[in-house]
This record gives structure tokens, sequence and C-alpha cells, in this order.
């Protein structure tokens, strides 16, 4: 009898391996991760970004409110009360106080309007204890009284004068102005924010004339910036 060979076939070890369960769940995880960093960090950038703005935008808008202040305090005009006494008459249009000014001048901050105008800066402490100076205007002779936000959220805000006797050879800052007969040669508007503090020294061209460019003073630990 023959025996018949048995014929077998092989087909090697080509099973494919796929993902398991855990794999997958550990990528899901890493791509979250990745997202969540890209996405904080794009978040992050456009928050600096937008911060930056801001603090461009107050800097420009206090470089310009001090620029205003300034002309308009150069322009002052020795203008008199008209009184019924002599002494009443005789009296300048100007009242200096800490928190206070008022005085005339024919420079308008509002822009447009010709003439000389009585300008009033008033400054108030909001219930968050921070400074703001708004500036008021009235055109002499009309009754259009207007008024602006200059500064705000300061420390401390306030003016001093400049006071010197006839025969003395040097002066001194006072913090409120009593002569009713003259006008102090220079008002000084202090501002403190936080350690930073800064000082505007302006001439008043009444009692000189030539105009002079107000003066800067900043404290030791200015730091560069205005109010960074």
């Amino acid at each position: 009898m023959k025996k018949t060979g048995k014929i077998e076939y092989g087909y090697g070890d080509n099973t494919q391996k796929g993902f398991t369960l855990l794999e997958l769940l550990v990528s899901i995880v890493l791509i979250g991760l990745i997202v969540a960093i890209v996405g904080a960090s794009m978040r992050l950038g456009y928050r600096s970004l937008d911060k930056g703005e801001k603090k461009a935008i107050l800097s420009e808008r206090f470089k310009v409110s001090l620029n205003l202040m300034d002309a308009q305090i150069q322009s002052g005009v020795a203008f008199k009360t008209t009184g019924e006494t002599v002494d009443e008459t005789n009296q300048y249009i100007f009242e200096g106080k800490k928190d206070s000014l008022r005085f005339a001048s024919n420079y308008s901050l509002m822009g447009g309007q010709k003439g000389y105008v009585i300008v009033a800066y008033r400054i108030e402490t909001g219930t968050n204890e921070k400074r703001t100076l708004f500036a008021q205007e009235n055109t002499i002779g009309i009754e259009n009284q207007k008024e602006v936000k200059l500064l705000e959220d300061f420390d401390d805000i306030h003016f001093e004068y400049f006071f010197k006797e006839a025969t003395a050879e040097e002066g001194q800052w006072i913090e409120e102005w009593t002569d009713t007969m003259r006008m102090p040669a220079k008002i000084r508007i202090h501002l403190v924010r936080g350690n930073q503090q800064i000082s505007l020294v302006v001439p008043m061209r009444t009692t000189s004339t030539t105009a002079q460019s107000g003066t800067l003073f900043f404290s030791m630990n200015y730091r560069g910036g205005i109010f960074s």
C-alpha cells in the first residue's frame, strides 16, 4: 500500500498590530496638552499686545494733556475784575489753591473758540482715593461753559505757586496764592503715581515779554516711560 504524503501550507507571521486603547488615550491627552499650551501662549500674546496699546494710548494722552496745560497757563492774561470798589477792580482774575486754579487765558483747550476764556482747573478725589484733574472753560462774554477730564488715576495731584518778595533775593513755592495785586511768576503741577513723581513747572508769560517753555522735573526714582 502506497502512502500518500500530507501537504502543509505555511502562511508565515503576517498579523498586523493596531493601537491599543491606552495608546490612543495617551495620544489624545498629549494632543490636548499641546493645544492648551499653544492657546494659552496666543492669549498671553494678545493680552500683552492689548496692554501695550492701552499703555501707549495713556502715555500719549498724558503728554498731550500736559502740553495743553503748559500752553494754556503760558497764555494767561492779566485781566482785572470789575467791581464796585477800586480795590475790587484792581484785583486780577487769578485764584490759586492746592487743589484748584482759576485764571484768564487766550488759549482754549476745547479748540475752535476765539477770544479770551476763564479757565478753572479742579482736582477731585474718587472713592478709590485716586485723584482726577478736570478743566472747565467759559468764554468771556458768552455763556458756553465746557468741561473736560485731563488727568486721572493719580495718587496725588496738586498745584504750587512761586512767590518772591520785591526786595527778596530768592523766592519760595507756596500752596495757596493770596496776593490779589499780582500774579505768580511760575506755577508747578505736581503728580504722583506709585513710586513715580513728575513736576511740570510753567512760567507765566504775563510776567515777562518772552514766552518760555515749560520745564519737566522728574524724581530720582523715575525709570523711564510715562508712568509705566
